[in-house]
């Protein structure tokens, strides 16, 4: 036992790695909670194990202050490193490898899922793994996700150990004038490649930040293409590092398609998939139009280094570099700079393509649940709005619905479900759907539907945690002599709503909220009883209900989002509704950090808005 895990080469690795009883490291913190957060799990560990315990380089779920390893005993990793394999097992309880691990007990340790992290020279040096404390049968998705993020773990250790040889180069060389300051900036862009997992998924920022990394640092210009499949390649990102020539590079790279299978140059990494390095571009203009020769005399291009952006083995994209006359050609390590930016970028990139795809999906599916028409009901106007969140942030779970249920009554539900992802729009979808089952038959009040979906929550096991409003507006009356309509509503744990009367008042309806739908699974119906809120909606009084996103900022608190609501709301209050609508989603400004749903009510003294 142990026969790996104690063998002399691996620990050698792992004391060179320099990794045990590090501080901890941002990159790598970033790492386990991006793991912990895609796989919903409470625990993620990125371990280094040497022959007596599992040292935890970051440990998400441990409370603060708590320890950083455990020994090799009671440490699950020891199985992926001794056999160099994954490990994923839903209840370790039973699988007689795990059974008696002292961790089960400890640590409560049910499901556990690892995959091993290597050094440069792959030796197993310990794993990225999560924890969940029940039984749990991890998806082939989860799987993948967490294999491409040990991957990238891999690639951090490396490019973490060649960072501190650059680091020790660079104050080696430091009386050195021109020596240093090369070694100094490169030192700098390894630092900056490490932040390319990091920069975010905006796609066109990706290819814009590979192109910056390159220039100028290891060459006068750059530009990146992308590789569709079709036999062409597509231009993304074009820098110069002279201003002035930015607009003739953009021309070169243009002027005409260029195709995979070319003579040289990114046409022929894209067929070839290997790095291609030129040491006199003016005898390797064969196979260009007259334009483009001319555009590599007029650019004074000499040398080359043109390689291949990888990721699930797939090519992606192709990055050159290039060098003016009189620049120094390209060595060894210029090269496996430029591959090293060219390796950390495809997997930002393949992040972000990943993420575009999940995100158009969500949206997709969100906006087919959303209401396609708003009920007319007499002597009442409705309006809603949906803005799902930026190009760079997941869609999340914010709906609206109405309907007029058995009675006559018309519904009106706000609501958002936790969660920035498919599973938050399936689950707003679900939800939806429970809501109006529950309150289509016009028996209960708002109170009786939020607990009568309660309640299926709980028999059903629905796994949701999500707020919501439920308002519901009384049939006119023309009985009743002000023409007003009573209304009852009642909040599970949402943000208050709005009421502007006819004469310009505008009120928070600031009642304590009840708790939000999906807690307390386990307690009893009358534990907690639901509210019931009245008022009466006179004509040209409105009622606006909304998501948070409309009022939460990272800089400021909640009052003060309510506050600038109320105020937004009270110079726009004259507005037809429909315009009103629009006007407060422009005027609040949102940062586009979540999805935002509004819908709102308008009573009238005859059947028009």
């Amino acid at each position: 036992m142990y026969e790996y895990v104690r063998a002399p080469a691996r620990l050698a690795a792992v004391e060179a790695a320099g990794l045990l009883d590090a501080e901890s490291e941002e990159a790598f913190d970033r790492l386990a909670a991006l793991a912990r957060q895609l796989l919903r799990a409470p625990f993620a560990f990125l371990t280094v194990v040497d022959d007596r315990r599992s040292f935890w380089m970051a440990c998400l779920g441990i409370a603060e202050g708590g320890p950083r390893q455990n020994a090799l005993e009671e440490s699950f990793c020891q199985y992926v490193v001794e056999t160099r394999e994954p490990l994923v097992l839903p209840d370790v309880r039973v699988d007689e490898r795990t059974r008696d691990n002292p961790s089960i007990v400890s640590m409560g340790v049910v499901a556990w899922a690892g995959y091993p992290v290597h050094d440069p020279d792959g030796h197993v040096l310990g794993t990225l793994c999560v924890v969940d404390t029940v039984v749990r049968h991890w998806t082939d998705d989860e799987v993948q996700i967490l294999a491409s993020l040990a991957a990238i773990a891999t690639r951090e250790v490396a490019l973490r150990a060649a960072a501190t040889t650059a680091a020790e180069a660079a104050r080696m060389a430091e009386e050195a004038t021109a020596q240093a300051e090369q070694d100094r900036a490169r030192a700098e862009l390894l630092a900056c490649i490490g932040e390319l997992l990091v920069a975010g998924l905006d796609l066109d920022a990706i290819w814009q930040a590979v192109v910056h990394l390159a220039v100028p640092t290891l060459g006068q210009y750059a530009f990146i293409y992308s590789i569709p499949g079709d036999g062409s390649i597509t231009p993304q990102a074009v820098l110069h590092g002279d201003p002035a020539e930015q607009e003739r590079l953009e021309e070169y790279v243009r002027v005409r398609e260029r195709r995979v299978g070319e003579t040289h140059g990114p046409g022929r990494v894209a067929a070839t998939g290997r790095t291609e390095v030129l040491t006199d571009l003016t005898t390797s203009t064969t196979g260009l139009i007259a334009a483009q020769q001319d555009g590599v005399r007029a650019l004074r291009a000499v040398h080359s280094v043109t390689v291949p952006l990888r990721a699930r083995n797939q090519l992606i994209a192709v990055l050159s570099v290039v060098r003016v006359a009189g620049s120094p050609a390209y060595e060894d390590g210029d090269v496996e700079l430029i591959e090293a930016i060219a390796d950390r970028a495809a997997l930002a990139i393949d992040n972000a393509l990943a993420y575009d795809q999940e995100r158009t999906l969500s949206l997709r599916l969100q906006q087919s649940l959303l209401p396609g028409l708003l009920p007319r009901p007499p002597h009442l106007h409705v309006a809603s709005r949906y803005q799902p969140a930026a190009s760079a942030q997941l869609v999340g779970g914010d709906w609206y619905d109405a309907y007029i249920d058995a009675h006559g009554t018309t519904a009106v539900v706000i609501g958002d479900v936790a969660g920035h992802d498919i599973d938050a729009a399936a689950a707003m979808g679900q939800l939806r759907t429970m809501l109006r089952m529950a309150g289509h038959g016009g028996g209960q009040p708002p109170s009786g539907v939020l607990a009568t979906v309660d309640a299926a929550t709980r028999t059903l096991g629905v796994s949701v945690f999500a707020t919501a409003l439920l308002a519901q507006v009384a049939p006119f009356d023309a009985s009743r002599p002000d023409g007003s309509r009573r209304v009852a509503w009642a909040s599970a744990g949402h943000p208050p709503p709005v009421l502007v009367s006819a004469d310009g008042v505008v009120t928070l309806l600031d009642s304590r909220p009840g708790r939000a739908l999906g807690l307390d699974l386990d307690a009893p119906d009358d534990d907690r009883p639901r509210t019931d809120h009245q008022l009466d909606l006179a004509p040209g009084d409105t009622l606006l209900l909304y998501t948070d996103g409309l009022v939460e900022r990272r800089d400021e608190d909640l009052d003060t989002g309510l506050s600038r609501l109320r105020d937004t709301v009270t110079a726009l209050r004259r507005l037809p509704l429909e315009a009103l609508c629009d006007a407060v989603l422009a005027w609040m400004t949102p940062d586009g950090r979540d999805d935002i749903a509004l819908i709102a009510v308008r009573a009238t003294d005859d059947d028009g808005a």
